[in-house]
């Protein structure tokens, strides 16, 4: 296969050899100036003096040295324009994407030569047109306030004045840009194009230190460029060679009306550059008449699409050694990370021209947080300074903390979970120098960009010391020098941003920002996005993304000038494009000779789902020649195990001390879980699994749980030992301050957060202040039921009571745990369990009590139970009923925490002396289960219960 970069070598060597060095070859991008000097060097057998070799902004740059400015300068320059020529008082940040469309325009009116007092008194008039309600008659302003009752054309126009005010002094705004620029010796990329081409045509002279520029592999040209092209083919200083394949330039019939010849829209632009340029009479394009072999691949997703690209190039290592032959193009750049995980070990070399986005790397993420950080500090008056706990921990937890402070990260983020504080003091966070450097308030611009990247320095020295972190040095130093222009920038101004305008425009920043990756462009696999194959050629080619939205794209540029004004004036426009996407993608194939091109048919937030038309226009031009392939992606769905715990001798060791006189105590919630599931069970209590820690800024149902308990043993505690009679609960309902009080203690003692030293955040807010409220009125209401069972003895309250239960005579298990409270009333001891969930108070038979699949619903039962066997151990005899009282039912008529038991459709209230017996029976049963060695904890069969369990991902039940 002879290339067109190769053949335009040979050319000139043949033919201009000796006066080569005198020659300047530009191009339309620096791959290509790089390949082709690259052929030069192949072909020559002596030493030669090499010729200049240059792209096209480049060769534009000399003939007007005004260095262009970059995009950050340019907009901000922009801004300042603006607000002078307007009189606005617009910030840079809402100015951004305003100016970004503005630079565009003037970009596009310089470099196709448009009259720009013209397009803006164009564009001014069809604003107005927009907004003209003159022509409505009344009975036609009525019926649209019918569907539309604000619609008011006078108040509308007077909002138009100011609006169209913007219209009508863009020209102005055009005009002091650029004089403003030149004054600052700065310009942008088509303000130096149009100077040049308006120069040439005024003076019909263009200086150039060449005997003769050569002008390779362009297409679409804009009229600066015409005019130079111009001019230098007239004064014959000028040569120019085009790559096309030559089968678009032939015109074929409409099918819809045979007469009328239709030209190929590839050719769209090369057919009037070969009139008006012509290349020399002895120059032979390398056409081919080979079709190569190609592949239209159907992925049925992205992953897959990645799949079909390691299997091609693969293939491909196994045919040739030549691997800087082969290409992987990327319609869709954002499919750089799959593609880089699924290039074949055979490639030990590649080269990728495209930049990975600063966005998605841990330096940006690391400076993310830290603005995050920022942006919830707060100062109060005594000069302490207050953090987030979830910024905090944010940051703690971030991968470029624990380089920075090793192993102290992780027990600092335990410190503060354990503490539970909402905002923590700063004095909490400078133990060490490091902590001192990043908990910080920083209050200015200048100061936000010398913090940041302080912090980036010193993240760059650890990874240094790691040595193996190269790629993410690169990634912190790219951001360093991000943020360091973007300091530069901001300097310069009048007047200087705050730092939430400058997270603001550093955000905007970076999200169009890539780094660019290091390599040796010559060697290898090439991977690189379609604009960079511009005049190179690939024996071996793939091309993903090839879904229509994508190639071509179907979203016109963003522009304030309308599509049939920037038609009328020349300027670029949709239709541009897709001649533009043809022509790359025509040229790119024409001479490989293995092509696979790949689209994938689901849709997604970038494609379609569609195929690109060019694939579907293949079809036609290549009739019968074409390869189609559908992959599959092998699909397993693996049997979910079921997972078990042995009860091993280490186990077993563990679970004898249940066994121990003086051990662990068995409670009767650690049963619970057992009968629900076995494997939850050794979990939580044989493996010691803890639920993962966190500050909870809610109060949750476990937390509103605790608050109850603790208020209602407060307002009992004085009567332990004593008798409560109705007017001691009628004196607290009458003192509801002292109620209040009371709650304000306990809120105080379990949620931290709420009242810290300095009294900075005293308040409850949001749904925690509906919580108080709602507490407040159970505690009320339970005063209020209680009053209905006055007199009774108070006995204990949180009560830790133990026995140890006889299982066989030679087995007794340590059972235990904690009584909310026991009373007595009529003679009758009173085991009560208060219960702010779900809490079933009826059952019907004691081995529902132990069945996996009910016990959810009598699990307040069960325990109460368990508590009233235990007591009954130690008080010596069974005169005790066991109770449940369930905060959720308060408001019911009947206030009953009797448990009770449905038999023949009644219900009578069960005393434990009547189901001691049964109850041991079926307790004994799932003891002995639980201290079986033989039997292993499994999960249970009961997968509804899985869904509130902590472990169900150990389980895979999530």
């Amino acid at each position: 296969m002879h290339t067109f970069l190769e053949r335009l070598a040979r050319y000139h060597i043949s033919y201009h050899l000796t006066e080569i060095n005198e020659f300047c070859f530009v191009f339309p991008s620096r791959r290509a100036c790089l390949f082709f000097n690259r052929q030069l060097g192949q072909l020559v057998e002596e030493p030669i003096w090499a010729p200049k070799i240059i792209t096209i902004n480049e060769f534009f740059n000399e003939m007007d040295a005004t260095p262009v400015s970059d995009s950050i300068s340019l907009l901000f320059k922009l801004h300042t324009a603006y607000s002078e020529v307007m009189s606005s008082d617009i910030t840079i940040d809402e100015f951004l994407p305003l100016g970004e469309m503005l630079l565009s325009d003037f970009n596009d009116i310089d470099k196709y030569m448009a009259n720009p007092k013209e397009v803006f008194a164009n564009l001014a008039a069809i604003k107005k047109l927009e907004g003209d309600f003159t022509h409505l008659s009344d009975e036609q302003i009525e019926a649209i306030q019918g569907f539309w009752e604000t619609f008011d054309p006078v108040r509308l126009s007077e909002q138009q004045e100011s609006f169209l005010a913007v219209w009508d002094k863009l020209y102005d705004l055009y005009l002091h840009y650029r004089q403003s620029l030149t004054g600052q010796n700065e310009a942008y990329d088509g303000m130096v194009i149009r100077r040049v081409a308006e120069k040439v045509r005024a003076e019909k002279h263009l200086p150039l230190p060449y005997k003769r520029v050569v002008f390779a592999g362009f297409n679409a040209l804009n009229e600066s460029e015409k005019v130079i092209f111009h001019f230098l083919n007239i004064q014959n200083k000028a040569t120019f060679f085009w790559d096309y394949p030559q089968k678009i330039l032939q015109e074929i019939p409409d099918p819809s009306n045979p007469k009328i010849k239709v030209t190929h829209e590839a050719a769209l632009f090369i057919k009037s550059n070969l009139q008006d340029y012509p290349s020399p009479s002895d120059w032979e394009a390398p056409f081919t008449d080979e079709t190569a072999d190609i592949t239209i691949s159907a992925a049925s997703n992205e992953l897959v699409q990645a799949q079909v690209a390691h299997d091609f190039l693969k293939e491909v290592a196994l045919t040739t050694s030549q691997k800087e032959k082969t290409a992987l193009i990327l319609a869709d750049e954002q499919q750089l990370l799959p593609v880089l995980h699924s290039i074949p070990a055979a490639y030990s070399s590649i080269n990728i021209t495209l930049g990975y986005p600063l966005k998605n790397t841990p330096a940006f993420s690391l400076v993310e947080n830290l603005l995050a950080m920022q942006k919830t500090t707060r100062t109060t008056r005594e000069g302490k300074t207050w953090f987030y706990h979830r910024d905090v921990l944010a940051l703690l937890r971030h991968q470029y903390m624990k380089t920075i402070l090793e192993e102290g990260s992780q027990s600092l983020i335990h410190h503060l979970i354990a503490s539970n504080q909402l905002f923590i003091e700063g004095s909490r966070l400078n133990e060490t120098p490091q902590l001192a450097a990043i908990f910080q308030k920083i209050d200015t611009t200048a100061a936000l960009t010398t913090y940041l990247n302080e912090l980036l320095i010193m993240v760059y020295r650890q990874l240094e010391k790691q040595g193996d972190k190269k790629l993410e040095m690169e990634f912190i130093f790219f951001l360093f020098t991000t943020i360091k222009r973007l300091s530069d920038i901001l300097t310069d101004l009048p007047q200087q941003p705050n730092p939430q305008t400058w997270q603001s425009l550093f955000k905007k920043l970076v999200a169009g920002q890539s780094v660019p990756f290091k390599g040796e462009p010559l060697q290898g696999l090439q991977i690189m996005g379609l604009l960079e194959t511009r005049a190179l050629d690939f024996e071996n080619l793939i091309i993903i993304g090839m879904n229509e939205g994508v190639f071509p794209k179907t979203t016109p540029p963003n522009s304030f000038i309308p599509f049939n004004l920037r038609k009328g004036y020349g300027l670029p426009t949709i239709d541009n494009q897709d001649a533009i996407f043809a022509y790359y993608f025509y040229r790119l194939i024409h001479r490989a000779k293995r092509i696979k091109l790949v689209y994938t048919t689901s849709k997604s937030t970038s494609e379609e789902g569609e195929m690109s038309r060019f694939l579907q226009q293949l079809y036609y031009e290549y009739p019968g020649k074409l390869k189609v392939e559908t992959p599959l992606q092998t699909v397993t769905i693996p049997t979910q195990p079921d997972i078990t715990a042995t009860k091993s001798e280490a186990v077993m060791q563990i679970l004898s001390t249940y066994l121990t006189p003086g051990g662990r105590n068995l409670s009767p919630s650690a049963l619970s879980t057992y009968i629900e599931c076995p494997l939850r069970f050794y979990y939580r209590y044989v493996a010691q699994i803890n639920e993962p820690d966190s500050i909870s800024e809610d109060l949750d149902p476990r937390v509103f749980g605790n608050l109850f308990h603790e208020m209602v043993e407060l307002i009992y505690q004085p009567f332990v030992g004593k008798m409560v009679q109705e007017s001691d609960l009628d004196q607290w309902l009458g003192d509801k301050a002292r109620i209040k009080s009371s709650m304000d203690q306990v809120f105080e003692k379990n949620i931290p957060f709420i009242r810290q030293k300095s009294g900075a955040f005293t308040d409850l807010q949001g749904k925690n202040s509906l919580v108080y409220e709602i507490l407040f009125k159970y505690i009320v209401r339970f005063l209020h039921c209680e009053k209905q069972v006055t007199p009774f003895r108070l006995h204990a309250l949180e009560e830790r009571v133990e026995t140890g239960h006889p299982l066989n005579p030679e087995i007794s298990v340590n059972l235990g745990g904690t009584i909310d409270r026991t009373d007595e009333k009529e003679g009758m001891v009173r085991i009560l369990d208060y219960k702010t969930g779900k809490a079933g108070k009826e059952f019907r038979e004691i081995e529902d009590l132990f069945n996996r699949e009910r016990h959810s619903d009598n699990k307040a039962i069960f325990q109460t139970l368990l508590y009233g066997l235990i007591k009954s151990d130690n008080l010596g005899h069974n005169n005790i009923e066991p109770g449940v009282i369930s905060v959720k039912e308060l408001f019911k008529d009947l206030y009953d925490s009797r448990i009770l038991r449905i038999q023949n459709k009644k219900k009578t209230p069960v005393a434990l002396e009547e189901v001691k017996a049964a109850f041991t029976t079926q307790l004994n049963l799932v003891l002995t289960e639980l201290f079986d060695a033989q039997t292993p904890f499994v999960q249970t069969d009961h997968k509804k219960s899985c869904g509130y369990c902590v472990f169900n991902k150990h389980c895979l039940r999530e």
